[in-house]
């Protein structure tokens, strides 16, 4: 979601250049890197969970930092922007980025951003009683099925997520409708 922020971000900030930054290969291979980075914290929890709570520790405040200040910054320039608009642009000259779209998208992705601190809240719970099951000298009935509950509350809350997307943003519906009809081989669109 970080990545999606400052993907935003480079597009309204570097307007009609953004095509030549941001390439096809360049974007495969920000994704592998991606990959690969979660995949070396996955096997960390192999060798020794420390490294993968280090990584978690500092991988989640920074992503949700870095989605911050990019939003922050988008929103601000949008603002700006408008008002320039207003006062140079005549109804009849196209704008160069259409700021309605534009908008509508970064409105799209920061609802999903949203959605995602929701879900670091709901999985605050769980790391709290899985600290606590840890430290704990004796292991206490109640906080064995406490955990097992948030264990439940934090799949079903990732259970609502996609039905969330599906509902809220259109674009993500519409995909996932024409997915399904391709993958059912439904000839109409």
């Amino acid at each position: 979601m970080a990545a999606i922020s400052v993907d935003r971000l480079l597009a309204l900030l570097s307007g009609l250049k953004y095509k030549e930054i941001v390439t096809l290969k360049s974007v495969y291979i920000i994704i592998a890197c991606f990959w690969v980075l979660c995949l070396v914290a996955s096997l960390c929890t192999i060798f020794d969970q420390r490294i993968t709570a280090l990584y978690t520790r500092i991988l989640i405040p920074l992503s949700l930092l870095i989605s911050l200040v990019s939003y922050t910054k988008i929103f601000r320039t949008l603002r700006n922007r408008q008002g320039e608009e207003h006062d140079q642009l005549q109804p009849s000259q196209p704008s160069v980025l259409n700021m309605a779209r534009y908008r509508k998208v970064v409105h799209s992705a920061l609802w999903i951003q949203l959605v995602l601190l929701a879900l670091v809240v709901c999985f605050a719970p769980f790391f709290i009683v899985v600290a606590v099951v840890a430290h704990s000298k004796t292991h206490s009935s109640h906080l064995v099925i406490l955990r097992g509950i948030i264990v439940v509350l934090v799949y079903f809350n990732s259970t609502l997520n996609p039905f969330l997307y599906c509902w809220k943003i259109s674009e993500v519906r519409q995909a996932v409708k024409q997915t399904i009809r391709q993958a059912l081989c439904f000839p109409w669109s």
